[in-house]
């Protein structure tokens, strides 16, 4: 795995006591059974992205890729220093006619409102993907990403809540909020 990945994941991280939803630990904590994992959510504003090239056209035969987050999975265990918590995200991605090659870069993030306006409230995540010579659409996942976290009790983690989703641009973004109109 990317140190680099790990290194800004890990700051992100231990700023946020966050563990992911659906967690089926069955770690103990000093004799107790280990807090559930807070809920994580793909935002629906985020959930999809088109990218154009740049320049003024916004049709078809300038859409370099789109996108759409599809899945997450997660662990989580608990020890008496506090958890360890695993996330991956999956996407479905389609290049486009407008893409100059066949390698594109997918960047999402991983949110917990409740730190905002900190930085460590959201990290960002980018990683390429080649499509091959043999198909424009595809559906990936990437790495998984490992994070500790200082959790203690149930009731600090019902106070979090984890969201996920493409980082757009505002363009994008307004464009996403058009649609579901």
């Amino acid at each position: 795995m990317n140190t680099l990945r790990i290194a800004r994941l890990l700051c992100f991280v231990l700023a946020a006591p966050l563990v992911l939803s659906g967690c089926d630990s069955m770690s103990r904590l000093k004799g107790k059974v280990a807090p559930p994992c807070p809920p994580v959510y793909i935002m629906s504003d985020a959930a999809k992205i088109t990218k154009y090239r740049s320049g003024g056209g916004r049709d078809l035969t300038d859409v370099e890729m789109e996108g759409e987050v599809v899945a997450f999975k997660g662990g989580c265990v608990y020890d008496d220093k506090g958890g360890e918590v695993s996330l991956q995200l999956g996407f479905e991605l389609r290049r486009g006619p407008a893409a100059k090659g066949r390698t594109l870069d997918v960047t999402y993030f991983v949110a917990v409102p409740k730190f905002y306006p900190a930085p460590e409230a959201k990290g960002v995540f980018t990683f390429p993907v080649t499509f091959p010579d043999t198909a424009d659409r595809i559906r990936v996942t990437d790495e998984e990403v490992t994070m500790r976290l200082p959790v203690r009790t149930k009731e600090l983690i019902d106070n979090y809540e984890i969201y996920i989703g493409f980082q757009l641009s505002s363009e994008e973004l307004e464009a996403n909020r058009r649609i579901k109109r």
